[in-house]
């Protein structure tokens, strides 16, 4: 069934498909055509013709006799999807046309009455089974179809592209390699406000160690500050996704083993400008003879728990 007609004076505004020698599509056995490549608000399409789709109404309708009834059939597709970006969807209303060359208007059907459809990689063409019946289209008479030639149109209007999406992908972590232990050796020599590791790898990924020895923030002139980097290098290799990364940071008690300052961190790492997260008030400076420093050195590690890749899809 139509979804929703009117006529107007107006031609299509993006696309007119004219088909001279009708007839002879039917005597050569070609039932559908597709038109050349157009564009519409900034996406790419073809027109798709349809020439003798048949659909039985009785059928439908509960009867058992067969009859069918032919109609010029209408599709939209969109082209060129492969330079969408990838998970690609597109919301558009669309307008078919069929021009009264005796009149000199234009038949309008709306699908679904400007009901928004949705193209995405498994539906790329939507259209109007019955857009025309045959019989009415090939009366001269209503002006469809005169001198054997024909001309379909289409608008198309995008409603909306896809929304933005993320997928997270978590990558468990191996029982082996997922500590790195960094040793500061002549810590009461440091002169400058932060230390920082040399780079190392864990789980795929490279990191540093950043310790600001008096504290940093709210932990300044009475805690020390610790924080794992995400190394600059690292985010250009992530190709604008994000790492979301559970992890231990970790100040060993070089004297009992069940001792260690240890605090858990989770952090999503999405801003090279903030390629660091960790405590600012890490452990209190007057911990460190507890144990924690012995011989001038202090023994610094991160164990990572969870590693998760957020990308957009």
């Amino acid at each position: 069934m139509w979804s929703s007609s009117s006529s107007r004076d107006i031609p299509p505004s993006h696309f007119i498909f004219m088909i001279r020698s009708f007839s002879q599509l039917t005597k050569s056995g070609i039932d559908r055509l597709e038109s050349g490549v157009f564009e519409a608000s900034q996406k790419k399409w073809k027109l798709c013709v349809y020439t003798k789709a048949r659909y039985n109404i009785k059928a439908k309708n509960g009867d058992e006799d067969d009859d069918d009834e032919h109609y010029i059939s209408l599709c939209l597709r969109i082209v060129d999807t492969d330079s969408l970006p990838r998970g690609w969807e597109v919301h558009a209303r669309f307008t078919f046309f069929v021009y009264d060359q005796i009149n000199d208007k234009y038949l309008t059907i709306q699908d679904g009455g400007e009901k928004v459809r949705r193209f995405h990689y498994m539906k790329t063409q939507w259209g109007l089974d019955q857009f025309l019946p045959l019989s009415i289209f090939n009366n001269p008479s209503n002006g469809y179809l005169v001198d054997d030639t024909c001309a379909f149109g289409a608008e198309v209007f995008v409603v909306s592209n896809a929304p933005k999406r993320e997928c997270l992908s978590i990558t468990p972590t191996s029982k082996e390699n997922t500590t790195y232990t960094w040793r500061i050796n002549h810590f009461a020599s440091i002169t400058s406000e932060s230390v920082t590791s040399d780079e190392f790898f864990l789980e795929g990924i490279k990191w540093t160690i950043k310790l600001y020895p008096k504290g940093s923030s709210t932990g300044k002139g009475h805690s020390i500050s610790l924080y794992l980097m995400l190394s600059a290098a690292q985010y250009e290799n992530l190709n604008a996704a994000k790492l979301y990364a559970k992890y231990k940071l970790r100040i060993c008690n070089q004297l009992s083993a069940t001792q260690h300052h240890e605090t858990h961190v989770e952090h999503l790492f999405d801003d090279p400008k903030l390629s660091g997260y960790g405590v600012h008030k890490f452990m209190s400076l007057n911990k460190l003879e507890s144990g924690y420093l012995v011989n001038d050195t202090l023994i610094v590690q991160v164990d990572i728990l969870l590693l998760s890749k957020v990308s957009e899809f």
